[in-house]
Parts: structure tokens; sequence; C-alpha cells
């Protein structure tokens, strides 16, 4: 019986994973923010730019590993859609960034620690490339601009617990 159930509720909880996703893989170019917002909710930051235009962030998350980003036009339609914590947006990540350059970039940190010895706080992005990964941006807070930045990988022992 309660074999039965796990095999259940693992089941339910596998078909619920894509069911996330589905819903921002059926945005497209021309969409009206409206039905955006019909089918994802409101968005967690909006950021405005210099042209009219808006990019929408949508964390999935503390412990997610997707972040969207969705560009809607001053016309209200969505311009373009894009799932930032990967690689080639990591890469766009270097010294003498802002904290407000990197946020609007890559989008709410999972994590913020901060170092007092170092004078250095550091964000932290969960990401799937493979395997569990996090992205890290050290900041120098003096200076208020990225000092470096730092990749790991996350290691699952057989106990279940999480090592970095």
């Amino acid at each position: 019986m309660i074999a039965a159930l796990r095999r259940a509720a693992a089941a339910l909880a596998l078909a619920a994973l894509p069911a996330g996703c589905a819903n921002f893989s059926a945005i497209s170019p021309g969409d009206s923010a409206h039905s955006v917002e019909a089918r994802v909710g409101a968005p967690g930051t909006v950021w405005k730019n210099s042209d009219g235009s808006e990019v929408w962030e949508y964390p999935q998350g503390p412990y997610g590993v997707q972040t969207f980003m969705i560009t809607i036009d001053s016309d209200h339609s969505v311009r373009e859609m894009r799932q930032v914590l990967s690689e080639e947006y990591f890469s766009k990540v270097h010294s003498g960034m802002s904290r407000d350059e990197v946020h609007r970039m890559l989008g709410r940190p999972r994590e913020i620690w901060y170092f007092p010895p170092r004078d250095e706080e550091v964000w932290v992005w969960r990401y799937l490339e493979v395997n569990y990964r996090f992205f890290n941006v050290l900041f120098d807070r003096t200076k208020d601009t990225v000092r470096t930045t730092l990749r790991l990988d996350e290691i699952l022992f057989l106990d279940g617990q999480r090592k970095h």
C-alpha cells in the first residue's frame, strides 16, 4: 500500500514539473502582455527601458533552476522571451558590472552571502547543466561592482544531503 502511494505521488510530481514550463513555452513573440499575465501570473520584477519597453522577470523560486525574462514592447506585446540561467548569460557577467546590471541580466539570486573580512557579497543562482550547478557573482561591497564569478557543482551524497 505504502509503495503504491509513493509511486503515485512520484508520478504526480513528475507530471507537474513540465506543466510549469509549458506555460512559458506557450508564450510567443506578438502575444499580448495581458495573455502573458493570464498564463504565468504577474512578474516578480518589472524593468522599464528607455524605449518604452519593459522586461518582466519570472524567477522560478529559490530552488528553481530557471529564470525567464520576457521583453514587452511599448505596444504591450511580447518582443522576446529568454531563459537566462545558462552559460550564454553567465559568460556576459564581468568584472566592474554593477549589482543592478547583474540583476537585470540574471534576475533575483537564490541566496546572498556577506563575508566581512573580504568586504565581499556573493550572489548565488542554482541552475541545471547536465548536473545541478551554482553560479556565483562576487561583489566588492566598497566599490559596489563585480570582482569575479565562480561556478560550482552540486554533489548529492547517498545519504541525501547536499554538499557543495
